[in-house]
């Protein structure tokens, strides 16, 4: 057996596909209902049936869409598009064959930056395409097509719209996965063509697995994750099968391109059935629908609805002082968070203090208090006098907090009331001075076990001081004047 410091290092290499399911009223060829969760088989029609003499027509939403999602995406716009039929027997495709694009998609080679903790990473993107989603098989008994006692069909989500956006096998890690698919809903979500809402299926994702030598210019077998819609079961579903398939490449195993299934119970992959090829599925024009001309009057109209991308935020963010990490934290969040930002830190001049105080103390209280919204009245100017209240040392922190809950259910301003309720620290010498002496005679035990400045018993010494004035007075200017008392 050879040495283990012989053995080759296995890389992982990852191309996800994306289902983005567009935020449109009507499906995309009929005029049928879009909403979900409604009674199964309601929100059908004789063209999503397919049946016969029916005819598609495009909704042009979709189109609009689809072209806002790939410039986005920094892709080249094809001028000319055109659907196919993308030919297989499922018991969940009621036509027997799926309207999607096969050799010209919308736009082709792009590109999507990312940010992995404090840097910048950027994935190609290998092409966007537009293309109607199918029913929905219910599996009763077990909920798995295996093991299920039968089988009931939900006609309701085919033909609903969708935008597949496809990388290049360029992510390397579970990680970088996940942090592409966040900027991705991030970014659809701003573009006002999707919802984005993974527990309703809004985006739903395959991974494409493969485990190369490191350094390799070749590829290993790939082996497809299918139709997954939680970051979590992404995330442990490619470590899992990295996992897999590089013990299997070590022991000598051969690996079967093949698609295969994240069992959320059991915490593996588990394989669903070979994997299929192009020429299995038998692409071919649709007849029914005619080419598409993406002129370039249609295609400035779309870039002018770009108003702002995640990328654009970050930036924004950036430019305000806050770091990478920090900005992309805010740019991901709720759109009122990042404007209620934008707007107090030009009151503070505090980047680090305002964001500190909006993603902790803010966001911590209106979950507390079960408030989804903040109230009219609290606005960035009456946050920022609190944020600043703090940070000058006029009132402590367990005093900013109860002011930060009366501004959450009464219209009060920060500064009045902290003064009205005797919360204002005092940072006069004369009267620090007289207490600290006070504690110094109190606690000589402490004192002469005291080494140097920087003994824990100086802390100990500051909160006898505070606990004496009742938070009245400024921490750091206690500190300073006891140990001017204590060291000189």
């Amino acid at each position: 057996m050879a040495d283990a410091a012989t053995q080759p290092a296995w890389e992982a290499v990852i191309g996800l596909e994306t289902h983005v399911q567009l935020g449109t009223d009507s499906k995309i060829f009929t005029a049928a209902s879009t909403t979900f969760g409604d009674d199964p088989n309601t929100h059908i029609d004789p063209v999503v049936c397919g049946l016969p003499g029916t005819l598609p027509v495009l909704n042009q939403k979709v189109l609009e869409y689809a072209v806002k999602a790939a410039m986005a995406l920094n892709l080249n716009i094809a001028e000319h598009s055109k659907f196919d039929r993308k030919q297989y027997f499922y018991p969940d495709l009621p036509k027997n064959y799926q309207i999607s694009q096969f050799d010209f998609p919308v736009g082709v080679e792009g590109s999507l930056e990312i940010v992995i903790e404090d840097s910048l990473h950027t994935v190609a993107i290998e092409r966007v395409h537009m293309e109607e989603d199918t029913g929905k098989s219910i599996h009763l008994g077990s909920g798995r097509i295996d093991s299920a006692t039968s089988t009931l069909l939900d006609f309701n989500r085919s033909g609903v719209p969708l935008v597949e956006v496809v990388t290049k096998p360029i992510i390397s890690s579970a990680k970088m996965a996940v942090a592409y698919i966040e900027e991705l809903r991030q970014l659809v979500i701003d573009l006002g063509i999707s919802k984005g809402k993974l527990e309703k299926g809004n985006l739903r994702f395959d991974a494409n697995i493969s485990v190369a030598e490191e350094d390799s210019d070749e590829l290993g077998v790939k082996v497809e994750i299918k139709n997954m819609n939680s970051l979590k079961s992404l995330e442990k579903a490619i470590d899992f099968e990295i996992l897999r398939q590089t013990k299997m490449v070590q022991d000598k195993e051969s690996i079967i391109q093949e698609t295969r299934h994240w069992d959320e119970n059991k915490q593996v992959t588990l394989s669903m059935r070979t994997k299929e090829g192009s020429a299995d599925y038998r692409y071919f024009s649709d007849p029914d629908l005619p080419n598409m001309v993406i002129n370039d009057e249609f295609i400035e109209i779309s870039q002018n609805q770009i108003k702002e991308t995640p990328e654009k935020k970050r930036k924004t963010l950036l430019d305000t002082g806050l770091s990478l990490s920090d900005s992309n934290y805010l740019d991901k969040g709720q759109r009122w968070l990042y404007e209620l930002y934008l707007s107090t830190v030009k009151e503070t001049g505090d980047c680090k203090s305002t964001f500190n105080f909006l993603t902790g103390e803010l966001q911590g209280q209106m979950r507390k208090a079960e408030i989804s919204e903040l109230p009219q009245w609290l606005n960035s100017e009456k946050l920022a006098s609190l944020i600043n209240l703090f940070e000058n040392n006029e009132v402590s922190f367990t005093s900013a907090k109860d002011i930060l809950a009366k501004l959450l259910i009464e219209d009060i301003d920060p500064k009045s009331f902290a003064s009205d309720n005797n919360l204002i620290q005092s940072s006069d010498n004369d009267e620090i001075k007289a207490l600290v002496t006070s504690v110094i005679n109190e606690n000589q035990d402490i004192v002469e076990r005291l080494e140097n400045p920087e003994d824990k018993l100086v802390g100990f010494l500051v909160g006898q001081v505070m606990k004496s004035s009742v938070s009245k007075v400024n921490p750091g200017s206690v500190k300073e004047v006891l140990l001017k008392e204590l060291f000189g």
